[in-house]
């Protein structure tokens, strides 16, 4: 254990507690019934923790083995997921936890874009955090940590956690309101309910207390009003922690992003020779770090745009090359002619006046092979992502029947508007029916099928322009 928490004296957050003498009675018993089998532990459990076994089994868990203790404290064991799924996990709920368990099941959903979890009307929403590139927890960050801020007559119980050390005792965490009173903010231990149900699966020492961001909302009305204030709020805090603290904590992802999921496994003999293809170093670092970037969707995505920029000026000029030798080819061409001379300047005007755009239309039109990009779009999972109903709003959707639009066409505009959708935090009313694709949204967990497609474009192009 660390010198800064050597001795914890924990307090009682959380959403529902068990009054003193019923937790009191359970701790008692704790050790009379540790090393009886299954069925006496059962036996000797109040009433009230079986309702609440029977209530989260009637949640959808499945009981697990039980009989484990960990530094002194019973652990009851359930199992997430349904059978169908490939990996199930074993949660673990501490004795004097499954009450309180057992009544947020019933009072709290999972959040949709987030880890985390809210009530029925939004007025509160616990937000799981990360810690980006850290070798240390969320937990463990907070705990060394101490603020000074005004206590609030919001009405709120917050009960702070409370570390002794050989040299201070500290309470870290905060809960501040906001001036108008219509939310409050708290940086707290986690609840027992958040811990059921955003479980991976891992166990922490008895000691370890994670912690949460909550946000309570009076107002607005509506559920999804609601929700989107406390992001708001949530957001904020987050900004004035890493500008004013330099502490660059985050909100953990509903799902993590599979960048390239799908690729071929490796395994047995390959058959390799010395490369035959030759790109610039700027193309195979760009390249490199798209497969690096695992953790960041957007900037895998836009390391391989980087890619096709890089032969957009190759391509519009062999495009413009082909026109103009097309019209000074022209069996009708007379170099006498100023009509015929003026055919030839207009095809040279033209080139110089394309968008970025057109120009990314070009070169998927003549780098990108067209059986091999309907062979791609026929991959398992990929027609729904991006059909109309994909998870990617503000982009083109690909439709390989009922439309005159070329294949090559509908790809180059989807990944034009996706980069644009990236890269453009304007506000600007232009940009209004296409917002910018944030980070650690569900976009831009669900990008994996587009990070595909401008990997597969870019290696087209890559290998079209070889000498």
């Amino acid at each position: 254990m660390s010198d800064t928490a050597e001795k914890r004296m924990e307090g009682r957050g959380g959403m529902s507690k068990i009054d003193d003498d019923f937790e009191s009675s359970i701790l008692m018993n704790i050790d009379e019934t540790e090393d009886a089998d299954d069925s006496e532990d059962d036996a000797q459990l109040p009433e009230a923790l079986h309702n609440a076994v029977a209530a989260i089994e009637a949640a959808g868990f499945e009981r697990g083995p039980d009989g484990e203790t960990l530094d002194g404290v019973r652990l009851v064991r359930f199992v997430k997921g349904d059978e169908s799924k490939p990996r199930r996990e074993l949660v673990s709920v501490a004795l004097g936890d499954l009450v309180a368990v057992a009544e947020g099941l019933a009072a709290y959903q999972e959040s949709e874009e987030y880890r985390g979890i809210l009530n029925r009307d939004g007025s509160y929403v616990e937000f799981m955090l990360q810690v980006p590139n850290r070798v240390l927890s969320v937990g463990r960050i907070v705990e060394r940590m101490e603020w000074e801020y005004r206590l609030s007559a919001c009405g709120h119980s917050f009960e702070r956690e409370t570390i002794q050390t050989r040299i201070r005792q500290y309470s870290p965490g905060f809960h501040l309101a906001a001036p108008n009173g219509d939310a409050c903010v708290e940086l707290s231990k986690m609840s027992p309910t958040a811990g059921f149900l955003m479980s991976d699966g891992r166990r922490f020492r008895s000691d370890f207390v994670d912690y949460t961001l909550k946000v309570m909302c009076s107002s607005p009305a509506r559920l999804e009003d609601r929700v989107g204030r406390a992001q708001q709020v949530a957001d904020s805090v987050l900004f004035e922690l890493d500008a004013k603290f330099d502490l660059a904590l985050s909100l953990k992802p509903r799902e993590s992003s599979s960048v390239l999921g799908g690729r071929r496994r490796l395994g047995g003999k390959e058959a390799i020779s010395f490369p035959s293809t030759e790109i610039p170093r700027e193309v195979a670092a760009l390249f490199s770090f798209a497969s690096e970037a695992v953790d960041n969707p957007p900037f895998s995505f836009l390391s391989y745009y980087q890619v096709l920029e890089y032969y957009m000026p190759l391509t519009s000029r062999r495009d413009a090359l082909k026109r103009i030798r097309r019209e000074i080819r022209d069996f009708s061409f007379n170099v006498a002619s100023d009509a015929s001379v003026l055919r030839v300047l207009n095809a040279t005007e033209r080139a110089k006046g394309v968008s970025e755009e057109d120009v990314l239309k070009i070169l998927v039109r003549d780098c990108v092979r067209e059986d091999r990009l309907l062979e791609f779009f026929e991959a398992d999972g990929f027609v729904q992502h991006f059909s109309q109903n994909g998870p990617i709003a503000g982009v083109s959707p690909i439709r390989l029947k009922g439309t005159n639009e070329p294949v090559a066409t509908q790809v180059a505009k989807r990944v034009y508007a996706l980069r644009n959708r990236i890269v453009h935090a304007k506000d600007d009313p232009k940009y209004a029916e296409r917002p910018q694709l944030l980070p650690r949204g569900n976009e831009a967990n669900s990008l994996g099928p587009d990070i595909r497609l401008a990997r597969f474009i870019a290696l087209e192009t890559i290998s079209d322009t070889q000498d």
